[in-house]
Parts: structure tokens; sequence; C-alpha cells
């Protein structure tokens, strides 16, 4: 047990390789932190009942999650509690006794909160729109301890037909729950999401060939000229025979794309990059003189990626129609925003080049098979996606050339010339 004033610095230096340890604050006696093997830190208060001294059970609640608070914000809430024990009260007991009060609904706000200060911005999206979509509707207004196995077993088996959306639901399911016993609500062996078995996953891998490169280029360019049909996923039918004749005759007349929605597109074809890289971008990320994009805050952090001279293109034409006062290279509707959805333009495009099915995130895999096909080398292609991991790049060595199958080519074709020409 290690005694020492309780600062931003000394929490940050905490580890431990036991169960858990404690450091407790020299100045405010109850004051502490816990620090588990995994490196998990939250402030706790610790006390005795007043009058039973060293024959009273030690007893403590948690404050928070470092981090979330900060040394002066827990020490504040710590004197709080403790206050409440010098007054006759038990904080322990009160917040044991108001257990089970909050149900999925109301906990998951203070959830999703911790989530957006903890996580990256379109991590926190993820999580709201998944806890949103799935969660919710299904175990939003039981209570959070009567939450068994078996109802989230039952959510994750109803998204049997989309493996990765309910091994996900069921990921940030087992999150929740890991947060409801850090706020004591429940304890950490009765997370109802433990021991539900994932769901096989089967890695996508969809590349487009040279012909349908082709035909999604032209049908892009006849979306920013001419527009396109809506796709079937977007289209509007009327509602009913009698509302059919109010339909007005232009509903289904093409309009020109917006002209930074087709270029999203391009960019993410041109360029290997992720979707909320290329939507997100700024012009201070982009250094058109040396040819790269330099990238602050990617999904694996700073990463610097190389620019073709075919995106360069793109992005000079951009520059070109900047938006005053707006620093992002795809601006949207919005003063100082970007573009959002580009689904629909996406989807329109998809379908007019016959590639129903295709995913934007295709575009990313397909650009990587260009030189992986071609013999580039593994960590070459590391550096164009901005991998972190070479085991992450290995997916697609099997497009590379490999010598062992150039091997068994010219090997039978030797013996099948000995066997006379099979």
């Amino acid at each position: 047990m290690a005694v020492k004033h309780i600062t931003k610095r000394t929490v940050d230096a905490l580890t431990t390789t036991k169960h858990h340890e404690y450091l407790w604050d020299s100045e405010l006696p109850g004051f502490g932190v816990r620090v588990t093997a995994a490196g998990f830190k939250a402030y706790v208060a610790q006390y005795r009942l007043p009058g039973l001294g060293r024959r009273g059970s030690i007893k403590r609640v948690t404050l928070g999650t470092h981090g979330v608070l900060t040394p002066d914000q827990a020490r504040t809430l710590a004197k709080r509690e403790l206050g409440k024990v010098a007054n006759g009260g038990d904080p322990a007991a009160d917040r044991a006794a108001k257990r089970g009060t909050d149900n999925v609904r109301e906990l998951g706000e203070k959830y999703l909160k911790e989530v957006a200060q903890l996580r990256k911005e379109t991590t926190a999206y993820e999580y709201e729109r998944v806890w949103t979509k799935h969660i919710l509707p299904a175990l939003g207004t039981k209570q959070v301890p009567s939450v068994t196995q078996q109802d989230v077993r039952k959510l994750h088996k109803s998204l049997v037909e989309t493996h990765y959306v309910a091994n996900r639901v069921l990921a940030i399911a087992g999150a929740f729950f890991s947060f409801a016993a850090k706020e004591g609500i429940i304890k950490a062996h009765e997370n109802p999401a433990h021991g539900i078995e994932h769901f096989p996953e089967t890695p996508r891998e969809r590349f487009l060939t040279p012909d349908e490169f082709k035909r999604l280029g032209k049908a892009l360019k006849q979306a920013e000229e001419l527009g396109l049909p809506s796709s079937p996923e977007y289209r509007k039918e009327p509602r009913s025979p009698s509302t059919a004749k109010h339909r007005p005759h232009t509903a289904d007349t093409p309009i020109p794309a917006n002209r930074y929605v087709v270029a999203a597109i391009r960019l993410l074809a041109l360029t290997g990059c992720r979707e909320s890289e290329i939507l997100t971008l700024k012009w201070e990320d982009v250094d058109l003189e040396r040819g790269f994009l330099r990238l602050g805050d990617s999904k694996t952090g700073k990463s610097t990626r190389p620019l073709g001279a075919a995106a360069a293109a793109v992005l000079k034409d951009l520059e070109k129609q900047k938006v005053k006062d707006n620093p992002h290279v795809l601006p949207g509707s919005k003063k100082g925003s970007h573009i959002v959805d580009i689904q629909r333009v996406w989807y329109a495009a998809r379908h007019a080049a016959r590639l129903d099915g295709v995913r934007l995130h295709d575009l990313r895999h397909s650009f990587a098979s260009v030189p992986a096909g071609s013999g580039t080398s593994l960590l070459v292609i590391k550096s164009l996606l901005g991998h972190s991991n070479i085991a992450t790049t290995e997916r697609y060595a099997h497009l590379m050339d490999d010598p062992v199958k150039r091997a068994a080519d010219e090997t039978s074709g030797s013996v099948a010339s000995w066997l006379g020409g099979v």
C-alpha cells in the first residue's frame, strides 16, 4: 500500500502486475486510486463507520474513472462522500440500496458519455449507432441487474444473418455491463454478455477488376454531369395507387450530384484511405507540393500517406473551389462543416455500374490489390494504407506473385512435356 500526494503525474505513472493495487493520498485520508493488472484506474473513497474503530469493516465507494475525472475533481467527490460518513451516513450502503433502480436506457446515457470522452469521435459515433439501433429496443426498459445471459444471447441470435453486426452488438453490450460493474450496479462476474460464443466471421475480400473500375468511373462522370436514377435502396415509390397520380412528373428525373460527394468517392478509390479520413480531410493535412496527406487523427493515430498523381489532380481541382472560412477539403452545407453522407450517390453509382453489393470500404481493398498483384512488398502496401501492424496488411499476401506457385507452374510444364504434351 503506497501513500503519496495524488496528482495526474502520480496516477499516470501507476502500474501493477497484481490483481489490483491502491495508491492513497497523503493529504486526504481515505482518498485513493485503484489500479488493476489491465491498467484500469479509478478513484475511490475508503472509510470505516464512526464509533466502531478497528472492529468496523472497511468500506469503499468508486468515485469515477481516471481520465474522465481529474485528480482535483475526484478529491472534491471524495470529500463529499467522506463528509457524509462524518455526519453519520454510509455512502456504500446508500449505493447498495439504490442498485437496480437504473434501467439499461438510463445507465446507457452515462455509459455513452464516458465512451465519448475516452474514444475517438468515429468510434463513439459507432457505439451510439449500434446502441440505439440494436441494444436499446431489446434491453432498454430492463433493470440493469435483471438482464440475464439468455436475454443477451437472444439478442445476439436475432442477428444471425449478419455475423459481423451480431458480434459488434455483443462486444458493446459486454462493455456496457463492465461499465455497470465499475459503477457498482452489478458484480464483475455477473456480466451477462460473458460466455456467449461469437459467430464465425469470414473477412470480406471484394476487389474490383479493371473493367469494373471503368464502369464505376463512367457512372461517377454521369452522376456529376447529368445525374443518376436513384438505386432501388433509395427509390421512393408511391404509398398507394391513389397517391400515385399526385406524384410529380419530375420525381424520378436525375439531377447532377453534389460535386464534393463525387470527389469523395473518387478520392477513396485513388488513395485507399478510409471513408472517415477522406470526409474529414482538412487543407492543412494536404501537402500537394510534396505529394502527401498528413493525417493528424486517423484510426491508427498520426499517419502520413503518399499521394498518387491522379489523386493529387483531384485535390488540385478542389483547391480551386475552396470555400471561404471552411477548413475542410469536402465542405458540407453548414458553415465550417464537412460532407457527412455519401451513401445515396454511392448506391446510385454502383447500381449504374452493375456493382450491387460492393461496399465503399471495398474501394480500399481494391486499391491495395493493385500493388499486391504486381509484386509490391507488404511493407510498401502497409505504408500506402496506413496500417499500424504488418499483420493487417498480410491479408493481401495471397494476391502477390507467389514464387512457390510459379515454381509449380514451371515444374508441371516440364513434366507435361516429358509426358508428351499433356
